[in-house]
């Protein structure tokens, strides 16, 4: 797509209001029909649906036989009073969907018969269904016995440049709904930081509803019965006016390629490691790799596994929006995490199910999937290096074998200074497969280009006297015969570095030269009490910030995302993972010397954003000024800077 078009489309949609009513606006040509002319998927719950509908859908209609674009329609049959009490009757959920099919069949039997002399919507309507533009799911509620209509009445529209729109209020799917009768819709628009909540639960509640995963609602797909009526009377050739201007809003992009690339290679080799860099779709590669191995049929169920509640959440929002669960390749998802506790259901239903589990809690189930099953099933594990632990070692070691499929998700797999944890991540997921650098991403516009200012800092003579400390409890252990290892000397000097004290008066004089520098910012601390430090500087120059420690609120992290908060503190709770794509700055006053930290916190914030096109990132560093060649913050600083100077297209 042209990119004047794109920035045409744009401007339009984003004219949107709040909510429409019958009295002030005319809802086909102030909300629908903007939406039809740039959408290219659109969601819909509807209690009812009329080919009159066709007559509002006309411009988005003249796109569908050209473009990448799909409706999805979620309606509830009319009910008969014999097909509610056969419906109340029935005594297993199999016969309540028999009946529901039964019904669906009705519905489009009549359809047709109805819109017989209605040739041309006739036409457009069964040339839709045959070719996969229009699906049609029925709902019927089972939240109470004498249960009547699905009758909730949303909507999602998504654009090609990644904004999205949803609805909920009165409107039916048809002609009346959308002109004639009274109605009220309210919107929520993804650029609008108010909105975010309720577009995300509107839009999650579709994905929900359209998988089968609402247990008390249940949805049945147009029989083969009805396809095959509407086969015999579909137009050979497409029977939609084609646009002509010739429009193609499609932007998928082209420099994704090295999804495909990892996929293939994962499917020849079937275990190992991708190492991909932050933000260039990890989770989408994988869940590519789980589709098609579920159309191969060489697996039937999928395990994925990772850490920390607000990356599992995430994984399972990923999931069931993809066409994973649209295609039936797979019935049901179940969470093992927080309050979620259905380890022990997917154990019982493994069969075309996925687990999402936390990895504390993987120990308890996996010795529980066989062997024969094992090599039906793939196994995810994301921010694999977080497997090296060693609880992770002495818990899992061996339970992997039996998996043929396993697959290890990381932007920097390999652990420092554990070698005995990165043997062990190699011998149960297996070696790294596939590399996609940060320096790839940036190259290939994927992510975003930055600007990197570091800033130097000198130690104090109190932090002379804690450096000498660890050297005298060194020589002191050696002497004891209890010699400390390297790791834990490294660690115990690095701690010195971290909380250095003059650092909160370096950061204080650079925040007063640009205070704007605050806001879009995560500030990355050693611990919570250094942290308090640098707390105070920040609040001489804003008072819009929070914190986001371990017993800190995840409603702090929303907040953030959603531009309610101008700056988050924290120490590495975030720093992988979380997608926040507003995200503009990353202040590293302390920095850990392991390579992996580091890229998973410049990471949070070299994201695209799809509201922000032209956006460039900053990341701020502090390194001690008499450091020499070849310390970790000199070595940091050197790898910073050739990563900043790295250009789009280079």
């Amino acid at each position: 797509m042209i990119e004047n078009e794109i920035e045409s489309g744009k401007n339009e949609i984003r004219k949107l209001l709040s909510s429409y009513r019958t009295r002030e606006n005319d809802l086909v040509k102030k909300f629908f029909t903007p939406c039809f002319n740039f959408c290219n998927k659109y969601q819909r719950a509807a209690g009812y649906f009329s080919s009159t509908a066709l007559v509002t859908w006309a411009s988005l209609l003249e796109r569908l036989d050209s473009e990448d674009i799909f409706i999805e329609l979620l309606i509830s049959p009319e009910l008969q009073l014999d097909d509610i009490n056969t419906l109340k009757n029935a005594t297993s959920y199999d016969i309540k969907k028999e009946k529901l099919q039964s019904i669906s069949d009705a519905v489009i039997a009549k359809f047709i018969e109805d819109t017989s002399d209605k040739k041309a919507r006739l036409d457009a309507f069964s040339w839709l269904i045959l070719n996969e533009k229009l699906k049609i799911k029925f709902a019927y509620p089972m939240h109470q016995e004498d249960s009547d209509l699905f009758h909730q009445k949303t909507g999602v529209f998504y654009f090609p440049w990644g904004d999205i729109v949803a609805f909920e209020g009165s409107a039916n799917e048809s002609y009346s709904g959308h002109m004639r009768n009274w109605e009220k819709i309210q919107v929520f628009r993804s650029w609008v930081e108010g909105d975010l909540d309720r577009l995300k639960n509107t839009k999650l509640e579709f994905e929900e509803y359209w998988q089968g995963l609402e247990d008390l609602l249940l949805v049945v797909d147009l029989s083969p019965s009805s396809v095959s009526k509407l086969r015999a009377i579909a137009p050979n050739i497409s029977p939609i006016k084609k646009n002509p201007k010739g429009k193609n809003l499609s932007t998928t992009p082209t420099n994704w390629g090295h999804q495909d690339e990892a996929l293939k290679i994962f499917l020849d080799k079937k275990a190992g490691i991708l190492e991909m860099a932050t933000g260039t779709g990890k989770t989408k590669t994988s869940l590519k790799i789980l589709l098609t191995l579920l159309q191969e049929k060489k697996v039937s169920q999928a395990i994925i596994c990772t850490n920390g509640t607000d990356l599992l959440k995430q994984w399972y929002e990923e999931v069931i929006e993809n066409n994973v669960l649209q295609l039936g390749l797979i019935n049901k998802v179940f969470r093992q995490f927080d309050s979620h506790k259905e380890a022990g259901s997917f154990l019982l239903h493994k069969e075309k199910s996925i687990l999402i589990i936390s990895r504390d809690q993987l120990p308890k189930i996996i010795n529980e999937i066989a062997s024969e099953d094992g090599k039906n099933t793939l196994i995810i594990h994301d921010e694999v290096h977080g497997m090296g632990s060693e609880g992770s070692v002495k818990k899992l070691h061996g339970t992997h074998n039996k998996f043929v499929y396993r697959l290890g998700l990381s932007a920097t797999p390999e652990r420092e200074y554990d070698q005995e944890g990165s043997a062990f991540i190699e011998s149960e997921i297996g070696p790294i497969i596939y590399s996609f650098s940060i320096e790839d991403a940036i190259k290939k516009g994927i992510l975003v280009e930055f600007d990197y200012i570091p800033i130097p800092y000198e130690l104090s003579e109190s932090d002379r006297l804690r450096l000498r400390g660890v050297r005298a409890r060194q020589a002191m252990r050696a002497k004891e015969g209890k010699p400390m290892s390297q790791e834990e000397v490294a660690r115990n000097l690095a701690d010195v570095y971290k909380t250095a004290e003059n650092k909160p008066l370096c950061f204080k004089y650079f925040v007063k030269d640009d205070p704007e520098v605050l806001k879009n910012s995560i500030i990355f601390v050693a611990t919570k009490n250094f942290g308090e430090e640098i707390l105070g500087v920040v609040s001489e120059f804003s008072y819009n910030y929070r914190t986001y420690y371990d017993e800190d609120s995840s409603n702090n992290l929303i907040k953030f995302s959603k531009g309610e908060i101008d700056t988050l503190i924290t120490c590495h709770k975030i720093s992988q993972g979380i997608d926040i794509q507003k995200l503009k700055t990353v202040i590293l006053i302390s920095s850990d010397r392991a390579k992996l930290e580091t890229i998973q916190r410049i990471g949070r914030c070299l994201r695209s954003d799809i509201r922000n096109p032209g956006k460039r990132a900053l990341v701020v560093d502090f390194y001690n000024a008499d450091a020499t060649e070849g310390s970790a913050d000199i070595a940091r600083k050197n790898w910073l800077t050739g990563l900043s100077q790295i250009k789009r297209g280079a």
